[in-house]
């Protein structure tokens, strides 16, 4: 039975996996934000450590199949025109087991395919498609990865093509198709509720590209006018754990170098109070501190990143209040497509993150499923988000943020509304079918985008169809 439930488990989760709505709320998890998309990647890999031992009988084949529709109105952004893609996605995921041996070995196995549905008349750029020469989308792409991986002394190593989720790297997820990272990964299991992780990467598979990347980050890889500059990075490591009690306190810590751009070190803690039988108040905190290293390719970097909230839930229900400040004069940067999976940024939203040079933001959300209205297997997400930040303290010559500086933008607020519609089909020959819908409007005062700056974080209103159906065939 216990081989069974755990068997489950991985096919539920798998390497893209699908996070099906539910009742449970977390203190920095967003509906809006995550798409109905999760890699699921720390809880299945601990999940496969007590997997009896079998190469072929641990083996399993899973799939999705993920309609996508992005499309953004850029009201005043007259550099880029707007944003629209459409496309249809299958992926496939080969797992194996373990062979009977003291260091067990396997092997884990993907591919994908995007077919373009719409995205043509300079209309693409929505980060679904790759784009040619003219920056037209292409009509499809695809890409395969495999990493070997072995498991002994309570610990589990990979290497090759993977994904990864920690607050210093992780899988972008909100396209078609997570990206991954090539290098390894090393997580231990030695002490109960508690996982060390530690490893080592050298290059990217972006979510929109078929091959590898070199390592850049979110802001710092664009020059003033707003296109990709030689800002890369030759490698990262990372070092860091997790001590999670169920029902109680969750605390992380981890540090990373981006060789030659920044050490980056991350403190987290949550702790869910039950109130009453029904009612669950869950503080939590996060802090980043970034600081240039090496060639220090981006200029000098001196950040701290400070942000939490509390999370009131019961009854499928939950609020959250999410206070986030930045502190110093370059933004909170991220490696790219990062789209912060568990939103180790509080308030990183569907459109702007609200990293601002001195930017200090409020987030209020409110979650639901639609059980009242006999509609259990709907759920409801809005909120709203407003942030002022100093553009004015940017180094004009940087770097790597130069071209964020505005003279004008001592006082450069804006505000993003979001809400989410999500839809699990319970039973059924569609059992395990998904739509979620989104919306995410985004508004700016006077001095909030940055001269030459083309990256869009101006007036838009952005528009998400998301179909995916998972599948396995063993």
């Amino acid at each position: 039975m216990m081989a069974d439930t755990l068997k489950r488990l991985l096919g539920i989760s798998i390497s893209l996996g699908v996070s099906l709505a539910t009742g449970n709320t977390y203190a920095d998890n967003s509906l809006g934000q995550r798409d109905n998309l999760n890699s699921g990647i720390n809880d299945r890999q601990k999940a496969e450590m007590a997997v009896p031992a079998g190469f072929v009988s641990g083996s399993s084949l899973n799939g999705l199949l993920r309609n996508y529709y992005f499309s953004r109105d850029n009201h005043d952004t007259p550099a880029r025109l707007d944003q629209r893609e459409w496309v249809q996605g299958a992926y496939l995921s080969f797992r194996s087991g373990y062979t009977d041996t003291p260091i067990g070995v396997g092997v884990d196995v993907h591919g994908f395919y995007g077919l373009k549905l719409d995205g043509g008349g300079g209309s693409g750029g929505a980060g679904l498609l790759p784009l040619n020469s003219k920056n037209e989308p292409e009509s499809e792409f695809s890409a395969a990865g495999a990493a070997l991986k072995f498991r002994g002394f309570d610990s589990l190593v990979q290497a090759g093509d993977q994904y990864l989720e920690n607050p210093v790297i992780a899988s972008g997820v909100s396209r078609v198709f997570p990206q991954t990272f090539r290098g390894v990964a090393l997580k231990n299991y030695n002490v109960p509720d508690l996982t060390l992780d530690a490893g080592w990467v050298d290059s990217t598979r972006l979510r929109n590209q078929s091959g590898q990347s070199p390592l850049k980050t979110s802001y710092g890889s664009s020059n003033k006018a707003g296109v990709p500059a030689d800002r890369e990075s030759p490698n990262m490591t990372w070092a860091g754990g997790v001590y999670s009690v169920p029902g109680a306190i969750t605390l992380t810590v981890y540090g990373g170098q981006l060789s030659d751009i920044w050490n980056q070190y991350y403190a987290g803690v949550s702790w869910p109070l039950k109130l009453t039988q029904a009612l669950t108040l869950t503080p939590y905190l996060h802090y980043f501190k970034t600081r240039d290293q090496g060639q220090s390719r981006f200029g000098r970097i001196d950040n701290d990143t400070y942000s939490g909230g509390l999370t009131l839930s019961g009854a499928g229900q939950s609020l959250t209040l999410g206070l986030q400040k930045i502190d110093g004069n370059t933004p909170f940067d991220y490696m790219v497509q990062d789209d912060r999976t568990f939103l180790y940024l509080s308030n990183s939203q569907q459109y702007a993150d609200f990293n601002g040079p001195g930017e200090k933001s409020w987030r209020l959300q409110y979650q639901t499923s639609l059980k009242f209205v006999d509609a259990p297997n709907v759920q409801f997400s809005a909120s709203y988000t407003r942030g002022e930040a100093d553009l004015t303290r940017v180094d004009p010559t940087s770097q790597g943020y130069g071209y964020i500086y505005n003279a004008d933008g001592n006082d450069a607020h804006h505000w993003e509304r979001d809400v989410a519609v999500r839809y699990a089909v319970p039973d059924g020959k569609a059992k395990g079918l998904n739509l979620t819908l989104r919306w995410a409007a985004h508004r700016s005062g006077d001095g909030y985008t940055a001269p030459g700056n083309t990256r869009g974080n101006s007036n838009a209103d952005e528009y998400r169809a998301i179909v995916d159906y998972p599948f396995s065939i063993f």
